[in-house]
């Protein structure tokens, strides 16, 4: 009987795999996106993608090393999820400990993490995503950063900000449990004219942009540089932030058949945009094909060979009008074509 079980454990489940997910805890809202997403694809293309057990990290970096150890002992070796730069950081020494193990973050984007390591990363790093605005921010007379405190890939962009901009142009104010008040943030800002920028870097945005129907104003324009899904925007904040509020988004030129089709069945709001990559990739790495050539289902699908850090990124620029998000333009990045920028016109 066990042995006819494993059998059909087999046939479920694909060998090595395991997904450590942030399912609980207070930055899950990326996660939960990526399990629906993994199960879509589970459901409606099996014979392309097989299921593997999803845990729950509940975002706690001890937890995480725990569920690495232990189902590496069960014989797991491909580790999916660690959608945050403080948990790629934070695990890159067990992945050099265990060599022969590979992990696959989905979300994590911080620089400072682009180092050789065992962890592939679907979305390119925070360097790429600054690039589309920066001309704007350099005409700005002075930048406002908004960020999530303690946050690897946040603080790596205020250095770069400092960096690019020079320090004294550059004020941030991080974000945490207690101090994301009207009253706060207006003392933050209170200096600020139509001339400056504020760039928010925020893992849970949703709070900062409903202080604009509590009270909260800023005259010059915002850049949302967090890469995924846009936030939306509802009540009177639509009218203050309506064509000041502009996102910057990791997006891919060229998408399959069967990406748009989960794009279009789970809506953008509930859709990952990497997750279908991942899949992809995982069943290289399985399988021991070599990614040098892998299909890509969203973008160029290339990474580094010494950091697996993902190469030839592309962002959108939408501003958003009060209603939905316009397109700007995109700023893309090719291995043949190089870097250029693509000014669109929306339907």
């Amino acid at each position: 009987m066990l042995s006819i079980l494993q059998t059909q454990m087999k046939n479920v489940y694909l060998p090595k795999t395991i997904a450590l997910l942030e399912l609980t805890g207070g930055y899950s809202s990326n996660d939960i996106i990526v399990k629906k997403t993994l199960e879509y694809y589970w459901k409606n293309f099996n014979q392309e993608f097989k299921a593997f057990p999803i845990m729950d990290t509940r975002g706690d970096i001890i937890r995480t090393i725990a569920l690495l150890d232990k189902y590496y002992k069960l014989g797991y070796r491909y580790f999916f999820g660690f959608s945050r730069s403080t948990i790629v950081e934070s695990t890159q020494d067990w992945f050099n400990l265990h060599p022969d193990a590979i992990g696959i973050s989905t979300t994590s984007t911080a620089p400072v993490l682009n180092i050789p390591k065992q962890i592939y990363r679907l979305t390119p790093n925070d360097n790429y995503i600054i690039e589309p605005v920066l001309p704007q921010l350099e005409a700005s007379s002075q930048v406002y950063y908004i960020y999530t405190e303690g946050e690897v890939a946040m603080l790596n962009i205020l250095e770069i900000l400092k960096t690019e901009l020079g320090e004294s142009k550059v004020s941030s104010y991080a974000i945490n449990s207690t101090n994301l008040t009207v009253a706060n943030l207006q003392f933050f800002l209170s200096s600020s004219s139509s001339t400056d920028s504020i760039v928010i870097y925020l893992l849970d945005r949703d709070p900062y942009i409903q202080l604009y129907s509590q009270g909260l104003t800023f005259e010059g324009q915002q850049y949302d540089i967090l890469g995924i899904q846009p936030p939306v925007i509802t009540g009177s904040a639509s009218i203050e932030l309506a064509n000041k509020y502009n996102i910057i988004s990791f997006k891919g030129i060229e998408t399959s058949y069967i990406w748009r089709t989960g794009y279009e069945t789970l809506g953008e709001y509930n859709y990952s945009i990497v997750t279908l990559n991942g899949l992809q990739l995982i069943n290289y790495l399985v399988e021991e094909i070599s990614i040098l050539n892998i299909p890509s289902h969203f973008g160029i699908l290339q990474f580094d060979e010494i950091t697996k850090d993902i190469v030839y990124p592309c962002f959108l620029v939408q501003l958003y009008d009060g209603i939905s998000y316009q397109i700007s333009y995109l700023l893309v990045n090719d291995p043949i074509l190089g870097k250029y920028q693509a000014n669109l016109v929306s339907s």
